[in-house]
C-alpha cells in the first residue's frame, strides 16, 4: 500500500556524516617523568643479591633510561619520532626528533656529544619542543636513541 504522494518524503533519509570506526580507535599511552631520586640500601632490599643481580644485568638500559632527565617517546606504530626534512627548495636537510619530554637541552648536549656535531648544527624549536639537527642524520639519532634505553 503505497501512501499519497504528498505524504512520501522527497528524499532517502541522510546517513550520518561522521561515522567511527573501532578500527581506528587507538588507545592513549601516558608517560610520566619522576622527580624523585630513588635510593634504595641493601638493608632495605627484600630480594636477595643474586636477583638483584640479574634483575640488573638484564635491563641496564632501561634503568639508564629512567635516570635520564628527559625522555623520547615513541608514535602509535611504536617507533621513534625522527623525520628527515627538506626546506629552502631542498637545499637545506634537516633531521627533526618530536616527543621530547622533560630537559631537551640535556637531551641536545647529548645528541651532540654523541654525533660530534657544532654548536650551530644542532637546535631546540622553542614553540614546537622539537630538536632540529642539520642534515640528514636519522640513522645516527635512532641509533643513538635506542642505545640509551628508548
Amino acid at each position: 500500500m503505497l501512501l499519497p504522494r504528498v505524504l512520501r518524503p522527497f528524499a532517502a533519509p541522510r546517513a550520518p556524516l561522521v561515522s567511527f570506526s573501532p578500527r581506528f580507535i587507538l588507545p592513549v599511552r601516558t608517560r610520566y617523568l619522576s622527580t624523585t631520586i630513588e635510593q634504595s640500601s641493601s638493608s632495605d632490599s627484600a630480594t636477595p643479591p643474586s636477583l638483584e643481580s640479574a634483575s640488573s644485568s638484564t635491563q641496564p638500559e632501561s634503568q639508564n633510561a629512567s635516570r635520564l632527565p628527559y625522555f623520547v617517546g615513541r608514535n602509535n606504530l611504536n617507533s621513534l619520532s625522527v623525520y628527515h626534512k627538506k626546506k629552502r627548495g631542498g637545499n637545506l636537510e634537516v633531521t627533526v626528533l618530536k616527543k621530547g619530554e622533560g630537559d631537551l637541552r640535556a637531551l641536545k648536549q647529548d645528541i651532540k656529544e654523541a654525533l660530534q656535531l657544532n654548536e650551530g648544527d644542532i637546535s631546540i624549536n622553542s614553540v614546537t619542543r622539537h630538536i632540529v639537527i642539520r642534515g640528514h642524520k636519522r640513522v645516527q639519532v635512532v641509533n643513538f636513541l635506542t642505545t640509551m634505553g628508548f
